[in-house]
């Protein structure tokens, strides 16, 4: 078929697109607004002028005082959008990926593409394009069996969250911006973002806060003791999915009052309530469930599922040694 390809690194140049996955929103570009070292951009396909798939990526550079591609990295989350269904979307995938490639190779230094939910996706059109792979391991909780989520639980999670709550821990949905910079300093010291990516600005927060919660496309919750906040989650709403998008915890200072333990089934019980279908930690680690956190999080009932992260350097010989090492 003859598809068409365009770039767009303004929002208001977009043509009318619906949202179908989380990560490519339209509304991306806004959540990503006014921090200087980020850019934005959507690759869009067309079938006789009509948008058919979108994908969403981010330009970071990795410290907003160093300039030149060297110090830039791209990242994607998450399948592409499609908004027809009866098309070959590996075909449209390998289209777009190919795109961003040659959008960005002189751009940036490094590509990684994760949180795909599927070890298969795209495979050809990632190797086609030069990427390697590592494995991660998905957790994921199913919210509409015949089984409560409560049931779903392990009897350690069950005595920890009942644990918390005679204790007088509560959790509850965050309603203004008053305690946001709080929280943003609680989760930059949290345990589970320090050996990860770099950490966003708090002008990321704020633009999810004002641009995604006032829209149901996402939620803030806390938990509180003695009128102090010691845990909370982000999570971000799609159609039948809720997605973690972070969650932090006092767990040392308040180790007994489980903080973490209850802020993570209050956001699954509230997700139940609602009718969303899975709730969704994405990529949770590599690929070994006894590792920490993925040990952890499949404690609430979810089943692992093998995936994979993509990675290109954009430096050819660098490159060549990365997939030695890892393929």
């Amino acid at each position: 078929m003859d598809y068409q390809v365009k770039t767009y690194y303004n929002k208001e140049d977009l043509p009318l697109l619906s949202d179908v996955k989380f990560f490519h929103y339209v509304s991306s570009f806004d959540w990503n607004k006014n921090i200087s070292f980020y850019r934005p951009l959507m690759i869009v396909v067309f079938y006789d002028h009509k948008p058919v798939a979108s994908m969403f990526a981010l330009i970071m550079r990795i410290n907003r005082l160093v300039y030149g591609s060297a110090f830039k990295r791209c990242y994607i989350s998450q399948q592409p959008s499609f908004y027809v269904e009866n098309v070959n979307k590996i075909e449209i995938f390998d289209l777009l990926i190919s795109s961003l490639v040659k959008e960005v190779e002189n751009k940036v230094f490094f590509i990684e593409y994760r949180n795909l939910n599927d070890a298969v996706f795209g495979y050809k059109g990632f190797r086609e394009n030069g990427f390697y792979s590592a494995k991660w391991i998905n957790v994921r909780n199913s919210l509409q069996r015949k089984r409560k989520i409560w049931d779903q639980l392990s009897s350690t999670r069950k005595n920890q969250v009942n644990k918390a709550r005679r204790k007088g821990v509560v959790v509850e949905e965050l309603t203004s911006h008053d305690k946001l910079r709080e929280i943003y300093k609680l989760i930059d010291k949290s345990r589970n973002w320090k050996m990860s990516n770099k950490f966003p600005p708090y002008q990321y927060f704020e633009n999810f806060f004002n641009c995604y919660v006032p829209q149901g496309k996402g939620k803030m919750l806390i938990s509180r003791y003695n009128e102090k906040i010691i845990g909370g989650i982000i999570l971000g709403f799609e159609q039948k999915t809720v997605y973690v998008l972070y969650f932090w915890g006092k767990e040392k200072r308040y180790k007994t009052y489980y903080p973490t333990v209850l802020t993570i089934y209050s956001a699954m019980e509230i997700a139940e309530k609602e009718g969303y279908e899975f709730f969704d930690f994405m990529d949770s680690g590599y690929l070994n469930i006894n590792a920490g956190k993925p040990r952890f999080l499949l404690q609430f009932g979810g089943k692992p599922k093998s995936t994979r992260r993509w990675y290109r350097f954009n430096w050819r010989l660098l490159n060549f040694f990365a997939k030695k090492l890892y393929d």
